[in-house]
């Protein structure tokens, strides 16, 4: 993908998004089931420990090169940047990440203010595919951040926010979610079996 800079109209940037080419078409109207490749500018490369921020380029003028720069990383980071992800579980795993992961200087983008839709798409994933050990990492997520604060709303909690995620993601054809929106009342048991459901305590 390649977009004009927001704060400068005279810049660009490029990304590249890696898709789960059998769940693009359902998940289309939700953005797709993807992760972000994102990379640093050749002059300023990114520390693995800071937080990445996308690099943006000089817009070409009609009829003129790109700058050198830009080139300098299409050549650079274009291909490591194809190749970041490495089939459907590692996407999904890459889904579930706390952090950005960063692989042959380019990264994953992995925001905290979209963790919870990504768990949700990532247990979606495993379920369409069949991937057991994706959906128990998930669970396993889920378990350790389930009753945490989504900032900035201290009574929100994580696992209600997969829950409103996965609702609106069960509404695209064959998205097999029903247990989750159960993730919204009292604190639920996860029941692991070849998958996991989700339910309160009470059992219902």
């Amino acid at each position: 993908m390649i977009w004009k800079d927001r704060p400068d109209r005279a810049a660009f940037g490029w990304a590249t998004f890696a898709y789960d080419t059998a769940l693009r078409e359902q998940m289309e109207r939700f953005g797709g089931m993807n992760i972000r490749i994102d990379h640093p500018t050749p002059a300023r490369p990114m520390n693995p420990t800071n937080i990445p921020q996308g690099a943006s380029y000089p817009w070409p003028a009609v009829g003129s090169p790109l700058a050198a720069e830009a080139a300098a990383s299409i050549t650079q980071c274009g291909r490591p940047s194809l190749h970041c992800v490495r089939d459907r579980h590692d996407l999904g795993m890459l889904l579930l990440a706390d952090a950005h992961v960063h692989r042959g200087g380019v990264w994953s983008c992995a925001p905290t203010n979209n963790e919870p839709a990504r768990v949700a798409q990532a247990i979606l994933l495993a379920r369409h595919s069949g991937d057991h050990e994706l959906e128990r990492s998930a669970v396993a997520k889920l378990r350790q951040r389930g009753e945490e604060p989504v900032a900035p709303w201290p009574e929100y909690l994580f696992r209600q926010s997969v829950a409103d995620g996965a609702k609106q993601y069960a509404k695209a054809p064959g998205g097999d979610l029903g247990d989750l929106p159960m993730l919204k009342r009292k604190p639920p048991v996860y029941l692991e079996g070849p998958g996991f459901s989700a339910q309160s305590q009470d059992g219902r």
